[in-house]
């Protein structure tokens, strides 16, 4: 992303760039950063009447209709503009486009943004070779919090450093989800300035990694009814069976980690960097006492039964909802050694 902005700055731009990966949102900021470079504005609406602009959104995509618009010089212009999104373009080879790429006119920009690349060759390598690929996932979390700032600084708005680590919590780092609560959040304020603790608890719903945190420590305390209310409560939220039941084995896994570490005699800070789970080291410490609530055989017994119970409803043997009760109630009821 380093290079995209030195292209803007520079004024000198590659002929094509693919944007993938997970978070949208930050390929969403980058594609837009770069329409503007090229064309002055990212206002799609605003694009769209310009006839030196084209865009190809979703499937069945149509390479042939590109390659056309690709070899043609702009209308009373420096640059033609191509934006193609979640095309699928990158599932086969697609060589007549492939070798279109390599002999654009030099005023021919494209920009691909994909979330998923399914082949790496052919179209991918072709990028590679003569334009720019970037592939975006989650970003560090002090690259969200001075995204989140600046957000809510652009309409007048300041957060508190508790305030945001709520958020935070909350949401987790998918950026797509915090604009679509920062988007509620300022709406909701209007004229007030300062964005609170209590508006977040008020406006955003924790989501659901943390909520079975919740439901795992309730499973650790053996208060089986508190971990069944988080799981009632989830599935009111919509959260399905198997998503739930996806949680606790992701969950187990992290405290297996996190408990072979601290037997070795690693410190919270240590542990919260180096498993990649946990995105912030200073929140390592409720992970450790978590996992202190457990034995080793205790953690693995639950991913193997989480992975068994999941093969056993998929194929009809116990339905999604009995699997995640099953595991809730054995090992909120189960006492071992730690």
């Amino acid at each position: 992303m380093k290079t995209i902005n030195e292209h803007i700055k520079q004024n000198s731009f590659v002929h094509v760039y693919l944007l993938y990966g997970k978070e949208q949102q930050v390929i969403k900021i980058y594609r837009n950063r770069l329409l503007k470079a090229l064309l002055g504005t990212d206002s799609l609406e605003e694009l769209k009447q310009d006839m030196n602009f084209s865009l190809f959104v979703g499937t069945p995509f149509d390479a042939t209709a590109v390659i056309e618009l690709a070899s043609s010089y702009p209308f009373f212009a420096e640059k033609r503009v191509i934006l193609i999104e979640n095309s699928k373009a990158f599932s086969s080879e697609n060589k007549a486009l492939a070798n279109c790429l390599k002999n654009l006119p030099e005023t021919t920009y494209i920009i691909f943004t994909e979330e998923e690349i399914s082949s790496k060759k052919g179209l991918f390598e072709t990028i590679k070779e003569v334009g720019y690929v970037a592939e975006i996932n989650e970003q560090p979390q002090g690259y969200i919090e001075n995204w989140i700032i600046k957000e809510l600084s652009n309409s007048g708005k300041r957060i508190s450093r508790t305030a945001l680590e709520t958020l935070l919590n909350r949401t987790g780092m998918d950026m797509m989800r915090i604009k679509n609560e920062l988007d509620k959040i300022i709406a909701y304020k209007g004229e007030d300035t300062d964005i609170k603790v209590d508006d977040i608890l008020a406006l955003v719903s924790e989501n659901p990694q943390e909520q079975v945190y919740k439901l795992v420590d309730a499973m650790s305390d053996k208060k089986v009814d508190q971990a069944m209310k988080y799981y009632i409560d989830m599935l009111e939220l919509k959260v399905s069976p198997q998503t739930i039941l996806r949680l606790i084995e992701r969950q187990m896994r992290i405290l297996y980690q996190v408990k072979d570490m601290r037997d070795k005699g690693f410190d919270p800070y240590s542990i919260g960097g180096s498993v990649k789970e946990i995105k912030n080291p200073k929140f390592a410490n409720k992970y450790v006492n978590q996992a202190a609530k457990f034995s080793m055989k205790e953690i693995a017994d639950c991913m193997a039964d989480c992975v068994d119970l999941t093969l056993k409803s998929r194929t009809g043997a116990l339905t999604d909802r009995m699997a995640v009760e099953l595991i809730i109630v054995k090992y909120s009821q189960r006492n071992k050694a730690k």
